[in-house]
């Protein structure tokens, strides 16, 4: 390759990072604006299952070694949507509701993730996820919007959502190639 084929690889690879960075600066912003709207219609729905992800995120973060870090995020979020169901059931005080079914699929879902992580466990987990999905987006969609119910489905359907998100970016990273140091 001559010196002038390099330049314009160089300013090409350039050209790339830089938009790259600005749709990512944007999808920030977005971000950061859709979180905010959310938190002021969800108010304090969203208080439990966003705690507990932090909570759970920096207890996480410290305990798993560098070969399981890639888990953390789908883990962390799946697992405060977890600490909210045992809150509500807890706090409904029925010990037998339609709760446990959420609570046993993803204990059992997120123990698997976390003692063998791979792509069977995300796929359990991602059943789960999209089984469940469509029927908060049906609730949500008859529930009294300001309600209650709304406000909560929401933060579940949001929930949902962003576990979808982490485990399918996860999903996609076990298949690429390790690259070579």
């Amino acid at each position: 390759m001559n010196p002038e084929e390099s330049m314009r690889t160089k300013r090409s690879a350039s050209a790339q990072s830089e938009a790259v960075g600005a749709y990512t600066k944007v999808a920030g912003i977005v971000a950061a604006i859709a979180g905010w709207a959310i938190g002021m219609y969800a108010g304090f729905n969203l208080l439990v299952p966003l705690v507990a992800t932090a909570i759970i995120w920096l207890v996480v973060h410290k305990m798993l070694g560098k070969a399981k870090q890639a888990i953390v995020a789908p883990f962390c979020v799946q697992a405060g949507h977890l600490v909210w169901f045992v809150a509500l059931t807890a706090m409904s005080r029925e010990m037998i509701n339609p709760n446990l079914i959420d609570i046993a699929w993803l204990t059992i879902g997120l123990s698997w993730l976390w003692l063998k992580p791979g792509k069977l466990a995300l796929c359990i987990l991602a059943v789960y996820q999209l089984l469940a999905l469509p029927y908060d987006l049906l609730q949500f969609s008859q529930a009294e919007f300001g309600g209650a119910a709304n406000k909560t489905l929401l933060v579940h359907v949001v929930w949902r959502m962003l576990a979808l998100f982490y485990m399918g970016r996860l999903y996609y990273r076990m298949g690429k190639p390790k690259a070579e140091s």
